[in-house]
């Protein structure tokens, strides 16, 4: 017999939650709606329902979205209470049309979550899009600046726009709102 052990009592999943928020509008003086994103495992997945994102517009939805869920979340706890993350997707665009560098991680976390998004909701993310992207997270995992890499692989900062926009409107269409 050639199997592997398994451990009795098996080993509890390791889980928690995170809000994360979402800004859109410049002139918005902070999140203007929110998701939580569960990690299990180190594996990170926002909470969804029928393979679309559960956002919601103030915090206090958040017991709402989560028992709303159907992806394996919806008994995890503590809820969180504070911001994990701010994904600040204005600033974001200007850092990717305006910027040499990504200094705070603003286009970086940006880049992050909406894989994380884009995954959940099981979209393929059109080639040309992907290779912006993928090239631009590359870089900015291991250095601040990015600017030049665009230079060097002849890719425009219109397409990086293009791509995040593109993004956003993905995970608009394939989410729901409670609460």
């Amino acid at each position: 017999m050639d199997r592997e052990i398994v451990s009795f009592p098996p080993k509890p999943l390791e889980r928690e939650l995170y809000l994360i928020g979402f800004r859109l509008d410049p002139k918005a003086e902070g999140p203007q709606f929110f998701t939580l994103i569960g990690i299990e495992n180190d594996n990170e997945c926002p909470i969804t329902k029928g393979d679309r994102v559960l956002f919601f517009r103030r915090p206090e939805a958040a017991l709402l979205a989560l028992t709303t869920s159907d992806n394996g979340f919806r008994d995890v706890r503590p809820l969180p209470t504070e911001l994990e993350l701010l994904c600040d997707v204005s600033e974001a665009l200007y850092i990717a049309n305006s910027e040499k560098e990504d200094s705070d991680g603003i286009l970086f976390e940006l880049i992050a979550v909406f894989d994380d998004l884009i995954r959940a909701v099981r979209l393929n993310v059109p080639a040309e899009y992907t290779t912006v992207l993928s090239a631009v997270a590359g870089r900015l995992s291991e250095n601040p600046e990015f600017a030049s890499l665009l230079n060097e692989k002849g890719l425009s900062r219109e397409k990086l726009e293009d791509a995040l926009m593109w993004c956003v409107g993905a995970i608009a269409v394939k989410s729901t709102w409670v609460g």
